[in-house]
């Protein structure tokens, strides 16, 4: 069995870049998946790049060394190719297998292949078998995403119609608006009118109480002059007796005074 060298590129991309490569690959996938389920901007590019990372890594570990095996037939005889089957594995003694254990542990010494070493061995491999579990979830989630999609893009579609809808509705209520804005201002045409018409009706009220005062006045001045018409109708009748009878008068003193005169005539003859 050689001897690793832990100087090497190899043994340092391999052993030290890689476990990180196969974290961070993995992660990138879980975003652009994450990305894609939920719908969020630019799902298409992350869950392209969250691919191709995931196939760059398993084209890297393509070509990743394979690791040196320990030669345990050399601690336990019965495993190799050509050991007796039906025979009976021998037992050492404690002290035996004590000095195969130092023995183990001085070739891995020799051959540099540290815990560090198997660690690492230990998190590629279970880096690995955990990117190829998420890979078949992918696939899972790819066919829940196209599901998905569908339903966003019969969403999508109602919402266009609803977006119809909210656009007629809001053209009626502009026309509605504008309709309101003219019925405001015939509304405000039809207080001024009424405002002018009150006016006018207060003039024509005062007009009316001062021809009603007006005609009073001419009523109570016909009324006078036709008491006046009466009182000199009166008088009329009053002056006409009085010059009949001032005629008669006039007549008796006329007689008188031919009485008178006769008498003087005859008192004189």
């Amino acid at each position: 069995m050689s001897a690793v060298n832990k100087n090497t590129l190899s043994y340092k991309f391999y052993g030290i870049i890689m476990p990180k490569i196969y974290g961070i690959g993995a992660s990138i996938v879980i975003l652009g998946a994450m990305f894609k389920i939920l719908d969020w901007p630019f799902a298409s590019l992350m869950i392209g790049v969250g691919l191709s990372t995931e196939a760059v890594i398993f084209f890297l570990s393509a070509f990743e060394p394979k690791s040196e095996e320990v030669d345990w037939t050399r601690v336990y005889p019965e495993l190799a190719d050509d050991a007796n089957v039906g025979a009976t594995p021998v037992k050492k003694s404690v002290k035996a297998t004590d000095n195969s254990t130092q023995k183990l542990d001085q070739m891995l010494e020799n051959a540099k292949i540290g815990p560090e070493l198997i660690e690492s061995l230990g998190k590629g491999i279970q880096h690995l078998a955990t990117s190829a579990e998420k890979m078949g979830t992918l696939a899972d989630a790819t066919v829940a995403t196209n599901d998905y999609a569908q339903n966003v893009r019969k969403a999508s579609q109602t919402l266009i119609s609803i977006n119809d809808s909210y656009e007629k509705t809001a053209s009626a209520l502009s026309e509605m608006s504008a309709a309101s804005q003219d019925a405001k201002q015939y509304r405000d045409q039809i207080i001024s009118v009424t405002k002018n018409l009150s006016a006018l009706n207060n003039i024509y009220e005062m007009e009316l109480q001062d021809s009603q005062n007006h005609v009073k006045v001419i009523n109570k001045f016909y009324s006078n002059i036709t008491a006046a018409m009466e009182g000199l109708n009166e008088a009329g009748k009053e002056t006409q007796a009085f010059k009949t009878e001032l005629a008669k008068l006039n007549a008796n003193v006329n007689s008188l005074n031919k009485i008178y005169g006769g008498m003087l005539s005859a008192m004189k003859g």
